[in-house]
């Protein structure tokens, strides 16, 4: 299956992109794709332990399954006042 991966703030920022699919074995879970992204994008090493992610527009922890088509989105984490 082919999900696509948005990268946003410092993510994007170190990978260079904004966007990027990914083929996934169909039942990879939230924790499957993370790896894919790291071996495909190494610059997102430091960030990727908080990093949180998204499917289909709902935060979803590392043992969520992802689904045909979806949309995974990488939300680094924020700061501010």
């Amino acid at each position: 299956m082919t999900v696509t991966v948005l990268l946003f703030a410092q993510a994007r920022e170190r990978a260079g992109t904004a966007r990027i699919d990914l083929d996934l074995p169909d039942g990879s879970r939230v924790s499957d794709a993370l790896a894919l992204v790291q071996l495909r994008l190494p610059a997102l090493e430091a960030l990727a332990s908080h990093l949180a992610v998204a499917v289909n527009g709902e935060v979803s922890p590392p043992g969520t399954p992802i689904p045909p088509g979806a949309e995974l989105a990488l939300l680094p984490p924020v700061s501010g006042g």
